[in-house]
């Protein structure tokens, strides 16, 4: 069964490019624009990872994670915004977030991430 990855961002270009991104290196991808859609799409389907922004209207990123968590959801989720103080850093990271990465990124850098992730939670018995 191939990777499932759930990219949430409310910037549509962001996420056609992660999406290409994700695609192209053969793990499937989903979308969603808001933090209330991808808890909805979490409960739903059988994802492996989240690339989660945290400026969103309505839910943020970090309440997304906080959610997630406290209903005991493992997956790593790679936080991916264009907040760049160490404070938004070290609090997603406090929260449950596994990593944290700033806008304007590498795309490469960012697949790269998306496999260590999903490696370690695959070895890790979090798949299946």
């Amino acid at each position: 069964m191939a990777d499932r990855v759930l990219i949430v961002d409310d910037d549509e270009a962001v996420c056609t490019m992660l999406y290409k991104v994700i695609r192209s290196n053969g793990i499937e991808a989903d979308t969603a624009a808001s933090g209330a859609e991808a808890l909805r799409m979490v409960e739903q389907g059988n994802y492996d990872l989240m690339l989660l922004d945290v400026n969103m209207p309505g839910m943020d990123g970090f309440e997304v994670v906080q959610t997630l968590r406290q209903r005991g959801v493992r997956i790593p989720i790679m936080i991916v915004s264009g907040r760049q103080e160490d404070y938004d850093t070290l609090y997603g990271l406090d929260l449950g977030a596994d990593d944290y990465v700033t806008k304007p990124f590498n795309p490469i850098e960012v697949i790269a991430r998306v496999k260590s992730q999903l490696r370690r939670y695959t070895s890790l018995g979090g798949k299946g």
